[in-house]
């Protein structure tokens, strides 16, 4: 990773960025704490019954995940553009590409700091990942010794570090590649390997690469098209069943891996390519209080979408689970009709976040947050990760007064380095 001083930046984005960061981590650390009601709900997935709903099946929770793909998104062609124009198309689409395996690589990591904890070293595809995973450890401990040290010619050694991450990252799309084939043939009915929020993240940001090359306005009317056909390729999939597999249906396939796995992460690269065309009619439209046209197309198409889910749901006494007979929202297989409506109330927020872009504060921890998402999400998963493993009982048995200083004492202290880090203009990046 690098540290590269603040380049003129953009407060919405920032600010999104920073508020899908903050509930990512925040109300995932909140779960842990039942005394604290609804706030410890908020970090629920659908069809977990005590989650907070919003409609059938999609709990509040389950719009972290394309909100963090938005992010993504809007920031995806302008630097692929710098990068292009700083350094050539071919190390260019060489950087994008180990940023995005590098970011499954670290999803890969923390999946196998799970895999230690849990004691699956008897198990072979776990211990090939606790090795993988172990490597990748000592590599930071060294890297950040040598950061103190001050050691010349130290970025050398970064960048094979780096490649390395990336390697891993390559070696769980591998995986997870041969687990879907599995599926599809019939070969298996099981799960294996890892694929979770930043494997979806890096494996839609290599999906989408292609697709952001396309250049000028036919490339930009490109992307809407294309991102739509793969959308729409996905969808005939999701609602089709395969007739030698060991599933009732294709959308139960896909829920059987964790978020939809590799067939699911296909979802998601049409969810930020649709996003990247979107992010230039945001910054393309003249008026900068109104949202642009295709904004309002979406909500049309996204309306109709809702309206088929409620016409055909079954008599349900809670939206915990309910799956509707018309392109059923349900996160586990990304469905279509979840990528559409999650997809428009994600660019829909970053809208409420354009509006007040003009408004420059002092204190804007949203934006403070923003602009370190990756370290900030790193750092939760290794302190507040081991936190919950050593007094996970204690916090079930919290009172709410004291689970809620916990919770506030940690959201300062997060707080308080992305802070530092902001004043001191440091933003670690893939």
């Amino acid at each position: 990773m690098s540290e590269l001083k603040t380049r003129q930046r953009i407060p919405s984005i920032d600010r999104f960025r920073g508020f899908v960061i903050f509930c990512m981590i925040i109300f995932q650390f909140a779960e842990h704490f039942p005394s604290l009601g609804v706030i410890a709900r908020l970090a629920r997935h659908a069809p977990n019954a005590d989650a907070v709903y919003i409609l059938p099946n999609l709990a509040l929770a389950d719009l972290i995940a394309p909100a963090f793909i938005l992010a993504i998104g809007l920031t995806y062609l302008p630097s692929l553009q710098r990068r292009i124009e700083t350094n050539g198309k071919k190390e260019a689409v060489l950087h994008f590409v180990k940023r995005y395996l590098m970011l499954i690589g670290i999803g890969i990591t923390m999946d196998g700091v799970n895999d230690i904890l849990d004691g699956k070293f008897d198990q072979p595809l776990p211990l090939m990942f606790i090795i993988l995973t172990v490597i990748v450890l000592l590599g930071a401990i060294v890297a950040l010794i040598l950061k103190i040290a001050k050691v010349k010619n130290r970025a050398k050694y970064y960048t094979v570090l780096q490649w390395y991450v990336a390697f891993v990252g390559a070696v769980g799309v591998i995986v997870a590649l041969v687990n879907a084939v599995m599926f599809v043939t019939g070969k298996t009915a099981s799960s294996f390997g890892h694929w979770v929020v930043l494997h979806h993240i890096g494996f839609a940001g290599l999906i989408a690469l292609p697709f952001a090359l396309l250049q000028g306005k036919r490339g930009h009317w490109l992307r809407l098209f294309c991102g739509m056909a793969l959308l729409a390729a996905y969808a005939l999939f999701h609602e089709g069943d395969l007739a030698n597999d060991l599933f009732a249906s294709n959308r139960e396939l896909i829920d059987e891996v964790a978020d939809g796995g590799f067939i699911g992460g296909f979802a998601f690269g049409a969810m930020l390519i649709l996003y990247m065309f979107f992010a230039e009619e945001f910054r393309n439209r003249k008026n900068k209080y109104l949202p642009p046209l295709a904004l309002g197309v979406f909500a049309l198409v996204t309306a109709g979408v809702i309206a088929g889910v409620f016409a055909t749901l079954p008599q349900t006494d809670t939206w915990a689970g309910a799956l509707s007979g018309f392109l059923p929202i349900n996160k586990g297989s990304e469905s279509p009709s979840y990528v559409i409506i999650s997809g428009f109330l994600s660019l829909f927020g970053f809208y409420i976040f354009e509006l007040f872009n003009g408004f420059s504060i002092a204190f804007d921890p949203l934006a403070w947050w923003g602009k370190n998402p990756i370290l900030l999400y790193c750092i939760e998963f290794g302190v507040i990760g081991a936190l919950n493993v050593a007094l996970e009982d204690t916090f079930k048995e919290m009172g709410a007064p004291l689970a809620a200083v916990t919770v506030l004492v940690v959201t300062v202290a997060l707080t308080a380095l992305a802070y530092i880090l902001n004043k001191k203009k440091i933003i670690i990046k893939l």
